[in-house]
C-alpha cells in the first residue's frame, strides 16, 4: 500500500486487551504476541460531559471513565505515543487532532511515520 496521507481507525489492536481488564476478564494469551511496533500514534479522545444512550453501547459514563486509564496504559506500556484529546466541539476537536498528528509527524519524522503504516493512525494512499 503507498502511504501518503493519514488514514485513523476507531479501534486498535490493545483495546480488547484493555475491555478483559475493565470487566475483570482473564486476558486471552493471543494479546501477548500483539506487537506494537507499527503503531505510530495512538488518540485517546475523552469522554463528553454528557452520554448518549443509544441501545447499542453497553457502557455508561462511569464505566467510560474507568476504561480510559486502562486503554491508554495497554498502550503506553508498550511504547505507543498516545496523545488526548479532550472534549470540545468537533470542528475545534478536529483541528487540534490535524495539529497533533502534524507535530507527532515533524517529531518522527515522515519517513519513519510511513514505514509503520498501517496503524492506529497510519498513512495510506
Amino acid at each position: 500500500m503507498g502511504c501518503q496521507k493519514p488514514v485513523f481507525f476507531d479501534r486498535g489492536l490493545f483495546d480488547g486487551e484493555a475491555y478483559y481488564i475493565a470487566d475483570g476478564l482473564p486476558i486471552p494469551p493471543v494479546f501477548n504476541g500483539l506487537k506494537a511496533d507499527r503503531y505510530m500514534l495512538a488518540l485517546l479522545i475523552e469522554e463528553l460531559p454528557f452520554f448518549d444512550n443509544n441501545g447499542i453501547r453497553f457502557e455508561d459514563l462511569d464505566y467510560t471513565r474507568r476504561f480510559t486509564p486502562i486503554v491508554e496504559n495497554c498502550y503506553t506500556s508498550r511504547g505507543v505515543a498516545v496523545e488526548r484529546v479532550p472534549a470540545m466541539p468537533p470542528d475545534e476537536r478536529t483541528d487540534f487532532v490535524v495539529k497533533i498528528v502534524e507535530k507527532h509527524v515533524q517529531r518522527v519524522g515522515v519517513a519513519a511515520a510511513m514505514s509503520m503504516a498501517p496503524a492506529n493512525l497510519a498513512f495510506a494512499g
